[in-house]
């Protein structure tokens, strides 16, 4: 199991899984910190990254492994519809359209990322991989707000910003 905490956006935003409606998707899960939080409260998930090879796949039967690179144009889930979705530190805006479709009716996506502005904490500094303002809120117009949250970020005590973040919770109409 990941020893790195999930993410204080993701634990605080995701909502209990319902009989029926419990099926999760951590998409660039990495080593998987957020799918082993997500399986552990009650989330049937599926786990996706372009690299599992340094991922503990063994240690909850409860998450379906999927080794896939997003950046190939190709979604490895087909038509699969999930309740939730969670995206963390990783943007490939090509992906947005598969993540709309990807979330059922009254399912919830919640996604945290890098902005505009980041580049002076350090990586990412490509606009490429950082948020332009209110970004994430245009592409999913439409879904109901739930949380969000852009700007800086502190370490719990610390006086200074460490980074600069976008986040959303947003359930699909």
């Amino acid at each position: 199991m990941s020893s790195q905490l999930p993410s204080h956006w993701i634990t605080q935003n995701v909502p209990s899984p319902a009989p029926g409606h419990n099926r999760a998707l951590d998409v660039a899960c990495g080593k998987g910190r957020h799918s082993f939080w997500l399986a552990q409260h009650g989330w049937q998930v599926t786990a996706l990254d372009r690299d599992l090879s340094q991922t503990d796949c063994a240690a909850d039967a409860r998450i379906d492994w999927q080794q896939a690179d997003l950046e190939t144009g190709h979604w490895p889930l087909g038509a699969q519809q999930f309740d939730l979705i969670v995206v963390v530190n990783y943007l490939h805006r090509p992906l947005f359209d598969h993540l709309r479709d990807a979330v059922r009716s009254g399912g919830t996506l919640i996604y945290e990322t890098f902005m505009v502005g980041n580049e002076q904490f350090g990586r990412p500094r490509s606009p490429d991989f950082l948020l332009q303002e209110d970004e994430l809120l245009t592409a999913f117009s439409g879904w109901r707000i739930v949380n969000q949250m852009q700007g800086d970020v502190y370490h719990e005590n610390a006086p200074h910003p460490h980074a600069v973040k976008q986040a959303i919770a947003v359930r699909k109409p």
